[in-house]
Formats: C-alpha cells, structure tokens, sequence
C-alpha cells in the first residue's frame, strides 16, 4: 500500500529494471513509490534469458532464479534449414519466465521497503514548479475504474519497457523499428525436450528469426520476430507465421511436431526500436530512463535483461551519489552504443540476406566472435571445436 502521496522516488513501471531500482533505493532508505500498470503477474514478450552478466545483479538483490524454477542455458545454437553451430556459453546462463520473475521482483521490492501501487497506470509526468517540491515531479496515475490521483516526488524514472509515457516518447531514429514480435509457449515432446535441454536455439527464416528455450515446468518459449512486410506476404497472423516458419527450417519443424501450445493466443509486440540509446531531448527537467528506456538491444544478443538490472543498478548508484539524468544517459550512451549499433546492423543484415549465416558453418568461431562483441562486458563465448 501506498503510505504517503509524497515520495523520494518515483518509479514509473514494475518490471525487472523498474523493480530492480525500487529494491536498491528502498535498501539505501529511499522512499521509492513503485507504479505498476497490471495487478497480476503477466506473460510478457520476451525471450526470457538470463545472461550470464544478470545473475549477479539478480544475486545482489536478493533474487535466486534457480530457486524459482528456473533452467539452466549451457550453449548456444544457431539454426537455419538444420544446426549451423554451436557455442558453449562462458558460464551456465538460466531460463525464468517473466510470470515468474517479475512477480519475484514485485514481492522482493514490498520486502524490502518500496511502495506498490499495482493496478495503475502513469498517464502523465510532469515537472513541479521551483517552488513545489524543490522543483520534483507530478505523476497523474489511474486505476482500471478510471479514478485518478497525483503523486509526487523529488526524482521520476521511467521503466515502462517498449511502451512510451506520453509526452516522454524515445527518439527512434536510426533505430530498427520494422519488426512484430510474438511469442508462444509450448509443451514439446519428451524426445524434443531432451535435445533441446540445455540449449538456446536461434533459428533463421526469410524476414526474422526466433528464439527457442526450456523454461520452468516443461515449457519451452518460442519467441519470433519477423519484419510487417514479410508478415503480411506470408498472410498474416499467427499460424500463417508458424507455418513459414517450419517450411524455412525443417529443424524448428522437427522442435515443434507433437508440440502442444499453451496459451489461448501468442503475446504480440510491434515497432521495437533496436538499436535506441537515451538521449537528451527536452530541454529542462527530465527523469531518468532505464530498462528499454535506456537501450533496447536486438533479442538474439540475449543481453536485454542483463542491460535492463545494470541501468537499473547504475541509476541507483548515480542517483544516491548526487549525480543527474544526463550524466547517467550519458554513461550508458558510451557503455553501450558501439554495441548497439554493431547488433543493430548485424539484426538487419541476417534478416535482408540470411544465406550469410552460413558462413558460420564454415568457421565456427566466427559466431562466437560475434556474440561477444554484443555482451554487456564482462564475458565471452567459446565455439565448440576451438
């Protein structure tokens, strides 16, 4: 519960950046007040990887997701008709759905002092006055019966993820921004579960390319992107996208037979701009991005999770030291947009000629070489066969 309409913090969005800050703050005595659109835990589009970078963070805050379920990731595949190569992660990475994770994260930060407002939605942020509040901030927030309040606070944050805060949207251009993500979860046969045990499988198709990963209770996530123009070429929708998908790769064909889907319909996502860094657009006042706020790294890179607990622990480093938002969006733009745009471009490359990848048949460690000029620092990746 909400205690007071005046906080240190305001932090606009609960998933795992947004609650990641909400944690540290709370822990450093802060009064963080943590807004969060939906009251239940959700399926989220996502890859729902866990790089081997994140699980410190996670570790940090007191987040185990072995304890949770989670599955453990020991290499990377990369697939097109078939395997085209293989890389042994430098440590074991973990699969955690964000049904589990994020409502892990939620509790963790009530535990440990923040404010939960569940079931709101920021519909506007706004700078106070000079003389309201030493200058702070105004949140305009609603509740699914459309009853509304204000709250304020000396600092705002936006984690809301790919979904802009109107009024704050993110300066997409450069960004690759042409791509529908939809993701599906499946029960797979017991022969399929055991090869697929352990591995993270990239599988390459005309216009996109998808992620498939074990994650807790026998599920595996299909997670797929592919461009609205190619959607639409194939028909539309769904099964339409599933069935391209399985001519272009008979080895995602073979992953899926006997397979039985799990939800009602896929999560869909559209418009996800790859490749975007904060900037500083506004002039005077502006709150801190985080998350997808701050970089949005294309999925098969694996490291978005990983980018959204590092911003998250860095903005709470900065902020606790007296730094401001353009100094953080300003370290993150050096941290990060090299890699960005390297992944970026690489996005576009496999997806407009994707008979390039298979130059990793032919050298292996090229693929590693690749996916570790896309990491958070810190770790790399070895090619089976080196």
């Amino acid at each position: 519960m909400i205690s007071s309409l005046r906080h240190d913090v305001l932090i606009a969005g609960g998933g795992p950046a947004g609650a990641t800050l909400a944690i540290e703050l709370a822990q450093a005595g802060q009064g963080a007040v943590l807004i969060e659109r939906s009251r239940e835990a959700q399926h989220k589009v996502c890859g729902e990887f866990l790089s081997p970078e994140s699980l410190p963070l996670l570790r940090r805050i007191g987040i185990h997701p072995a304890a949770l379920g989670a599955q453990t990731i020991r290499s990377l595949r990369i697939a097109a008709r078939d395997v085209l190569a293989e890389v042994v992660l430098p440590a074991p990475a973990l699969a955690l759905t964000r049904y589990t994770l994020d409502e892990a994260l939620l509790q963790r930060a009530r535990q440990t002092g923040a404010s939960l407002l569940r079931g709101y939605t920021v519909e506007q942020l706004a700078p106070l006055r000079e003389r309201d509040l030493c200058g702070g901030w105004q949140a305009r927030i609603t509740d699914v019966s459309h009853a509304s309040m204000e709250i304020q606070g000396r600092e705002a944050f936006l984690a809301t993820g790919k979904h802009d805060l109107r009024g704050w949207a993110r300066a997409a251009d450069g960004a690759q921004n042409t791509l529908v993500a939809l993701k599906m979860y499946f029960v797979l046969t017991r022969e399929q579960q055991a090869e697929l045990a352990g591995h993270v499988e990239l599988i390459l198709y005309p216009g996109g390319y998808a992620g498939l990963q074990p994650v807790e209770d026998g599920r595996a996530n299909l997670c797929a992107l592919i461009t609205r123009k190619k959607l639409q070429q194939v028909g539309g929708g769904w099964g339409r996208l599933l069935e391209h998908m399985m001519r272009s790769s008979p080895h995602l064909a073979r992953r899926l037979s006997g397979a039985v889907p799990l939800l009602e319909r896929p999560l869909a996502l559209s418009s996800i701009p790859y490749g975007y860094h904060a900037q500083e657009l506004y002039e005077g006042p502006t709150p801190w991005r985080i998350g997808d706020q701050a970089a949005v790294i294309p999925s098969f890179c694996g490291d978005g999770m990983a980018i959204a607990l590092h911003t998250a622990h860095r903005a709470a480093e900065l902020y606790l030291e007296g730094a401001t938002p353009a100094v953080f969006h300003e370290e993150i733009r050096r941290r990060f947009a090299r890699r960005l745009t390297f992944a970026t471009a690489l996005s576009r490359l496999v997806i407009r000629m994707p008979a390039l990848v298979h130059v990793v048949r032919l050298w292996p460690p090229v693929l590693a070489e690749i996916f570790a000029a896309t990491r958070v620092p810190g770790t790399t990746l070895h090619a089976i066969g080196d």
